[in-house]
């Protein structure tokens, strides 16, 4: 009973105000200059974070997508809507390729998903997207305005649910189609009605290339046009407070213990290796009482 109360206790200590850092966290934010894009979030609700990506990785990350593109066949289907978003090729699920894991789990993304949902955050979607140039007059090609908490009830907890970042490979500017969003929106908490949606002035997150844009499951965005010729390829990542259902279902990466021994630790919080969800102890005892403490306690941060 004493130790159950002394769980409580801290548990109830460790609770962070909606937008606050952690002291765990504030030291890397510090050491990676990121309080910029902390404030940026805050009172935008998105914010563009720049010099986060090795080139190298980023030149990777683009064949990647598109040699997966065209293995699954989306880029001939993208006028009927293929994957997520109509005339976007697509291809999802893409953690455990080895250049994901090692974009994902780099310290600015890892850093600004933490502050925004929290410790012991999992990835939600790892997707791979390839948008066109439109033509003059030709049919909207993506997602038109919406907000990422779209599946929770409305009005949307103060606590960011969703996290989502567009790291495009080559860079993104308003003429190459950057994704939009609308300043502010996050404070309603809820989706656009359709006058809101309709007189809505977004504005383009330019992100030079090595750089990411992110924003919060409350945000109103959507996708940007493309007027230049070429493609713009990125990789659309989301990821989601450690209570939340993950979209995607990476539960094949835990019982790979191959890849789980060599997983770095980044890439075991994405995939909910210490969580008590679906645990057992050593011992028989379900869920695990050693990950049931330690997802309390990171449920709070």
């Amino acid at each position: 009973m004493a130790e159950q109360e002394s769980l409580v206790a801290e548990v109830a200590a460790r609770a962070l105000a909606p937008g606050e850092v952690s002291d765990s966290l504030r030291p890397r934010i510090d050491e990676l200059d990121l309080w910029r894009n902390v404030e940026e979030l805050r009172e935008h609700g998105a914010t563009v974070v720049t010099d986060a990506v090795p080139l190298d990785l980023l030149d990777e990350l683009r064949a990647l997508i598109h040699e997966e593109v065209e293995r699954l066949g989306t880029h001939e289907h993208t006028g009927a809507g293929a994957g997520h978003a109509r005339g976007v090729a697509e291809c999802s699920m893409l953690l455990g390729k080895p250049v994901v894991d090692r974009v994902v789990a780099l310290p600015k993304i890892q850093a600004m998903w933490e502050f925004n949902v929290g410790k012991g955050f999992r990835a939600g979607t790892m997707a791979g997207t390839i948008l066109q140039q439109s033509q003059p007059g030709g049919e909207y090609m993506g997602v038109p305005l919406h907000a990422d908490h779209a599946w929770l009830p409305q009005p949307w907890p103060e606590h960011i649910c969703v996290s989502t970042i567009c790291l495009p490979c080559e860079g993104m500017t308003e003429e190459e189609g950057a994704t939009r969003f609308v300043p502010g929106s996050h404070r309603h908490r809820r989706l656009p009605y359709a006058a809101e949606a309709a007189e809505a002035k977004s504005v383009p997150l330019v992100v030079p290339k090595g750089g990411f844009a992110m924003w919060n499951g409350s945000t109103w965005h959507e996708t940007g046009v493309r007027t230049v010729p070429g493609v713009r390829t990125l990789l659309h990542a989301s990821c989601q407070r450690l209570y939340t259902q993950p979209v995607e279902d990476y539960t094949h990466l835990l019982r790979d213990e191959a890849y789980m021994a060599a997983a770095s630790e980044a890439i075991r919080g994405l995939v909910g290796a210490d969580l008590l969800f679906g645990s057992v102890s050593p011992h028989g005892v379900a869920p695990d009482p050693d990950k049931t403490m330690k997802t309390l306690l990171m449920s709070q941060q």
